[in-house]
């Protein structure tokens, strides 16, 4: 006895069926053999290219690019600024450019931080007045940040000293050693942290 043919509706509502199910199996993601890095992108401060362009005979102190075991050092860098406190003063603020940056020169003035003003009184003593958000720096940030102000201004010609207030209000700030001093302070208060005299990359063989 021979079994009848399926009817055609049988077939096509069996093909309705079994078809997007295969399809679905075979369009399944299955979980990878490893495990994959996602890349994130890279955030770069907010003041990196704020900095002016790298020229002139003003100089303004930044941090040297980091090298493995060696303390923070500072060196400078051209401005082409006049030989005016609230000028150099204004740059340093500023930061370093984009140029600077990419071969990792870096501040640690906090971003945001503006110069009140800058006047020179008798004895040499520059007095330099800022707005309050270095306060939020604290250890080895904040004599770093200071020591860039201090050998910034210490370059112009009368200064002796450097006495920073903020909003008008006398601060103590830590020397080079991390005691607190009231008084002006000098670039012999940072004999650890002093203008390095080497260039920031090795050079080339010979």
């Amino acid at each position: 006895m021979t079994r009848p043919p399926a009817r055609p509706a049988v077939v096509r509502l069996l093909l309705g069926v079994l078809l997007p199910a295969l399809l679905l199996g075979s369009c399944a993601i299955g979980p990878e053999s490893t495990p994959r890095d996602i890349e994130r992108p890279r955030e770069e401060p907010l003041n990196v290219s704020a900095g002016a362009a790298a020229t002139g005979s003003g100089r303004i102190y930044l941090l040297a690019p980091v090298v493995p075991g060696v303390p923070t050092r500072l060196q400078a860098v051209a401005r082409d600024v006049v030989e005016d406190a609230p000028a150099v003063l204004r740059a340093l603020l500023a930061g370093p450019n984009a140029a600077e940056f990419s071969r990792q020169f870096r501040t640690a003035l906090p971003i945001g931080l503006e110069l009140i003003a800058a006047r020179l009184r008798p004895g040499g003593v520059l007095a330099v007045d800022v707005t309050d958000e270095i306060q939020q720096l604290s250890g080895e940030v904040l004599v770093a940040a200071i020591a860039q102000i201090v050998f910034t201004a210490s370059g112009l010609d009368g200064v002796r000293s450097v006495a920073v207030t903020v909003e008008g209000t006398t601060t103590q700030w830590p020397a080079g050693n991390g005691e607190l001093q009231s008084t002006p302070l000098t670039v012999y208060d940072y004999p650890g942290i002093e203008p390095s005299s080497q260039p920031p990359y090795p050079g080339r063989p010979g």
